[in-house]
């Protein structure tokens, strides 16, 4: 590891501090992130004031679900929110599986299993919400033939990059996207998605990604109007595996809720109906808890800059995506 890499907040916020907050347990360690992340709205009035025009953004742009928060009130919510987000899969780093798993309160655990006995496959549609990253530990321990369709996420705890590097059939590494992907490796990352449908497992992808380019669906989120990829949608209706909303919240104590809520299937031609009633219930979990919505309230590609400056900016930049078959 170069020298340059080492001497950064990075190294020591993931190799440093939360290994050695993982010892005190999730709920000492989850009270330490938020406390620290709040006294920083205190100690740092700018990024309180940021905090809350982000709030105030949001709100706007969820008028018609007729959010009433406080913005100045719920900034130090937004910023323990933020640090969460940071930590990442973090407080989850362990052997036991069952440690691991009494972390979560989860929905819609039978609805899945049920339609993984069916034999069809099923399609997983998460997004950048809460704890995304703490869902595919949930997955892999319960032990659900899940595949993610993603780029491999970074700054992960050991416990998950040990399931993303087991080797078995279709192990995963043939799913993770890449922006550096050419067009040869774009469609076999698609035909082992449909392969891995057809032979009854689970394909998660994220319903979120403004992009460019092909497999995209055009969808408002906070007031904003993208194109979405829409690969998921495509993978859906082409094979008539049913789709399920993913979507795994932070929870005080080291804890997470997961929900997984069936969306029934995708008809052809159907996916952009199909896209738009995603992006809705998104919407519903953000204005539910927009604390927790750090990506889609922070991120420029998100932010509704069309509500601030009455300008949208440009998403960003495709990356190549190869055009999903229809056979």
């Amino acid at each position: 590891m170069k020298l340059k890499h080492v001497l950064t907040w990075k190294f020591a916020f993931y190799q440093g501090f939360l290994p050695a907050l993982r010892w005190l347990g999730p709920s000492r360690a989850d009270a330490i992130l938020a406390t620290l992340a709040r006294a920083s709205t205190r100690l740092w009035p700018p990024r309180r004031k940021r905090l809350a025009s982000a709030l105030k953004l949001a709100r706007m742009g969820l008028a018609h679900l007729g959010p009433d928060w406080d913005d100045n009130a719920l900034a130090p919510e937004l910023a323990a929110g933020s640090l969460r987000f940071l930590a990442r899969d973090y407080l989850l780093a362990s052997n036991d599986d069952r440690e691991a798993l009494a972390l979560f309160d989860v929905q819609g655990e039978d609805a899945l299993a049920e339609a993984l006995k069916q034999g069809r496959g099923v399609v997983l549609v998460g997004s950048h919400f809460g704890g995304h990253i703490a869902a595919f530990h949930w997955l892999y321990r319960k032990k659900f033939p899940v595949r993610l369709m993603v780029q491999r996420p970074r700054h992960v705890c050991w416990a998950l990059s040990r399931f993303f590097d087991r080797d078995e059939p279709r192990p995963q590494s043939g799913f993770f996207l890449s922006r550096s992907l050419d067009a040869s490796s774009c469609v076999a990352r698609v035909l082992n998605a449909r392969a891995a449908l057809r032979e009854g497992g689970a394909v998660y992808l994220p319903g979120d990604i403004p992009w460019n380019g092909p497999n995209t669906r055009p969808g408002r989120l906070l007031g904003k109007t993208h194109r979405f990829l829409s690969v998921w949608a495509d993978l859906a209706a082409i094979t008539g595996a049913p789709v399920f909303h993913v979507v795994c919240a932070h929870r005080e104590n080291g804890r997470f809720s997961l929900k997984i809520e069936p969306a029934g299937t995708v008809a052809r031609g159907g996916q952009a109906t199909a896209v738009e009633r995603y992006l809705t219930h998104l919407e519903a979990a953000i204005a539910a808890d927009p604390t927790d919505a750090v990506a889609h309230l922070l991120w420029p590609c998100f932010r509704p800059a069309a509500i601030e400056n009455g300008e949208a900016k440009k998403a960003r930049p495709s990356r190549r995506v190869a055009p999903v078959a229809t056979g």
